[in-house]
């Protein structure tokens, strides 16, 4: 819901009512994950998403994800996926829409 949030483990701090240190600690701590991987995981889920229903443009899709810079989420995308987007588009995207059909 809050993808566009700047500064979102600053924010998850603030209304934890923790320090932002004992914040990052306790979450890494009881996720095993930073809270910034756990952002960008759930980003890279949500442009997922997007990519597999939409046809909106790559640039649209990293906005809506919550990335301003295109590169950037392009990069951290291919490097999560191991596809860029638009492969994950062509492969994944198209699947859902054979499922679909059938």
């Amino acid at each position: 819901m809050n993808y566009k949030t700047h500064a979102p483990v600053a924010a998850m701090a603030t209304r934890s009512g923790l320090p932002e240190r004992s914040f990052i600690r306790r979450f890494t701590r009881a996720t095993g994950m930073k809270p910034l991987d756990y952002v960008h995981a759930l980003r890279l889920e949500e442009a997922k998403q997007i990519l597999e229903t939409t046809d909106l443009p790559i640039e649209a899709v990293a906005n809506e994800a919550g990335y301003e810079d295109a590169s950037f989420f392009g990069r951290l995308f291919r490097r999560k996926t191991g596809l860029t987007p638009a492969h994950y588009r062509l492969r994944f995207g198209a699947l859902r829409q054979a499922l679909k059909d059938n």
